[in-house]
């Protein structure tokens, strides 16, 4: 990708400066080069465009002319055709298996974040015919403590997004292995246990020098490691470390932590454990003993993969393929994991399927279909830049798999309307036909439609007659029929009392209340209704004449 860039860079800014008297716009060749390549990441194609520009302004005018007449005739440049469909991945395509895993920590829900990872991670080891395993990283009893439903939620998620594991694992069942390798860690020479105060080893750590412990001898560390399990070290006495460059630019790699103690665990299944591994010790043994060829992980991930390098290199292990993509932003609702944890709890929010939130549950909720959100995983790929995924967009999509959901009245803030001298007649509203009464007749319309229509002027009642404003408050109106005589005038949405519902719509705004047609109440909890004039709503609850319902979008 860099080279391309480097290339088109190159050649725009040569074509730039010819057509400017022979200086290059560096802010046109970074918007051409933006336009080219969708996606990229501007910050590091920058040192290739600046280069190109530096180049090209440093030419004479002939050279220049010279360099744009080789491109003449195939020169202008344009965006690649979109990719359709999967990603190839180069290893695959040469017979190697595909293995991929999904490892999320059940101290919260998925979030739409999370389905970027599982969705590809899924689909490409079923596009080669591969494994998919899912593998609950659990190993952190202090603050990211296991969710009492966690585990059960996040397979949930995965079911209704098509992307069941072929195998589920847990990592608070593997301690033992994770001993085993431990052990032989020590055994290679290739870790120890540090006993320093923890302010002293930082210190030494941002030197880049090593501690007292480091040099301890194989059999003391063994000794000290027994310790460790047996709790006669206590929390904060006693770390086990992986050596690895002390000189390292990156400060966080110089002998990461494989091992610490823990006094009081709160993992619900698993208090008795004291020793608990780290997150990358834990998730290189699993990678390596699950056979994981490629794993597909969030740009924040990079500098773990870099500290698991060593002890795939000390065993002599072979390191999966890893692509790091970035992060999904979204304005659907909140995809932080400890806010959403955090807002889940509080009293005003309906759990972790609050409209608000950005958790699958809530998408689920709302109306969204797993189809959509498949789609558009799929069409950002595994760019490494940051995504947004905008609400309109996922809307939009959306629509394509709801577009034939029935249409149905509906009468936000109603009043009531009452209209004399009514003529008696039929009238058809989204597909349902109401008899209208003779003398006087009854509506409920909505309250800020017959705010508009100022006393004495005249309005249409929807696919009825029209009438003329005689009186209003702000709970009741009255008109009086003048037949359905010809001419453009204001239309009212309506409904008959005795023929409506009444329906408690959640919103990500909050609760809207009003009257919906009463054939709702005939259909399942889970359907998809259109809304007049609202939206695409799904049906959460029906109770006796009353429906719930959750709103998608419009």
């Amino acid at each position: 990708m860099q080279e391309e860039i480097r290339k088109d860079a190159y050649r725009y800014a040569v074509k730039n400066a010819f057509l400017h008297e022979g200086r290059a716009d560096a802010g046109a060749v970074v918007s051409k080069i933006i336009a080219l390549h969708t996606g990229i990441d501007v910050k590091k194609a920058m040192p290739a465009i600046a280069e190109a520009v530096r180049k090209v302004n440093a030419m004479p005018a002939v050279e220049i002319e010279a360099e744009y007449r080789k491109f003449e005739g195939g020169y202008e440049l344009k965006p690649k055709p979109k990719r359709e469909g999967l990603p190839a991945l180069e290893f695959a395509e040469k017979g190697a298996p595909v293995i991929t895993r999904f490892a999320p920590n059940p101290s919260g829900v998925m979030h739409l974040g999370h389905a970027r990872q599982a969705i590809l991670s899924n689909d490409l080891a079923r596009k080669y015919s591969g494994k998919f395993f899912l593998r609950f990283d659990d190993t952190d009893p202090k603050i990211k403590v296991p969710l009492e439903q966690g585990e059960e939620l996040i397979l949930q998620d995965l079911k209704w997004l098509d992307a069941s594991p072929d195998k589920i694992f847990r990592a608070s069942d593997r301690f033992e292995l994770y001993y085993d390798y431990m052990r032989k860690t020590i055994e290679m020479e290739k870790a120890y246990v540090c006993t320093c105060d923890n302010e002293e080893w930082k210190k030494k750590k941002a030197e880049g020098t090593a501690c007292a412990c480091r040099d301890t001898s194989k059999k003391e560390n063994l000794e000290k490691f027994e310790k460790m399990l047996k709790h006669e070290f206590r929390e904060g006495q006693a770390v086990l470390r992986i050596k690895t460059d002390l000189g390292h630019k990156d400060p966080s790699i110089r002998d990461w932590w494989a091992a610490k103690i823990v006094d009081s665990p709160q993992h619900p299944k698993a208090r008795h454990i004291h020793l608990w591994p780290g997150y990358n010790f834990a998730s290189a043994i699993d990678d390596h003993e699950l056979g994981v060829t490629l794993i597909i992980r969030g740009q924040e991930h990079a500098q773990n993969a870099e500290k698991q390098k060593y002890l795939y290199k000390y065993f002599g292990w072979e390191y999966p393929h890893s692509i790091h993509t970035g992060r999904v932003k979204s304005d659907i609702g909140y995809l932080s994991k400890s806010k959403i944890n955090l807002l889940a709890k509080k009293k005003d929010f309906l759990g972790y399927s609050d409209p608000r939130l950005g958790t699958l549950s809530a998408l689920k909720r709302r109306g969204f279909q797993p189809e959509a959100i498949r789609e558009i995983m799929i069409d950002i790929g595994l760019k490494t830049s940051d995504t947004t995924i905008e609400f309109k967009k996922l809307a939009d999509l959306n629509k394509k798999f709801v577009s034939d959901a029935e249409r149905i009245a509906f009468i936000k803030d109603p009043v009531r309307l009452e209209v004399g001298f009514a003529q008696k007649t039929f009238a058809e509203v989204d597909g349902k036909e109401f008899e209208l009464k003779q003398g006087s007749q009854s509506f409920l319309v909505d309250k800020s439609e017959l705010e508009k229509i100022e006393t004495g002027k005249i309005a249409r009642i929807r696919n009825a007659y029209n009438v003329r404003m005689v009186k209003k408050d702000s709970l009741q109106a009255f008109a009086e029929c003048l037949g359905p005589g010809p001419g453009q005038f204001p239309v009212i949405h309506w409904l008959i009392e005795e023929q409506s519902a009444d329906t408690e719509i959640w919103t990500p705004k909050g609760m809207v209340a009003g009257f919906v047609d009463n054939r709702i109440t005939g259909k399942k909890t889970g359907e998809i209704v259109y809304l007049e004039k609202f939206g695409y709503c799904r049906i959460d609850q029906l109770k006796g004449n009353k429906a719930v319902l959750f709103w998608a979008h419009p």
